[in-house]
């Protein structure tokens, strides 16, 4: 999928639980959409992502991914699985779309 800002391979994030509008919406207000943000955490035990570290976002200083940085404490993905093992610590990749038609989750 990529590499993550460490060197580390960056896999793509599934949700365990997608967070809500309404968990979103606060953090959101703040930002300049329709836009996304993209985000790298490193996944940690009970589906928690930590460490998180913004990525790219569209448009550039729309400050989307600022508010994905600060809501990111509340996402909740599965970890990534080689060889049906998890992989609790390693990196994935997450976007957010915001104001953009309903096409939101892990990255793509």
């Amino acid at each position: 999928m990529g590499t993550a800002p460490n060197g580390e391979p960056l896999y793509a994030a599934a949700w365990y639980r997608e967070p809500r509008d309404d968990e979103l919406r606060g953090y959101l207000s703040t930002a300049s959409g329709p836009g996304w943000g993209l985000i790298a955490c490193r996944t940690a035990p009970d589906y928690r992502v930590e460490d998180c570290v913004g990525l790219d976002e569209y448009p550039n200083g729309s400050q989307i991914n600022r508010a994905v940085l600060a809501a990111a404490w509340a996402f909740q993905v599965r970890p990534p699985r080689v060889g049906g093992r998890p992989l609790v610590g390693s990196w994935v990749r997450i976007r957010i779309d915001y104001g953009v038609e309903r096409h939101r989750g892990p990255s793509r």
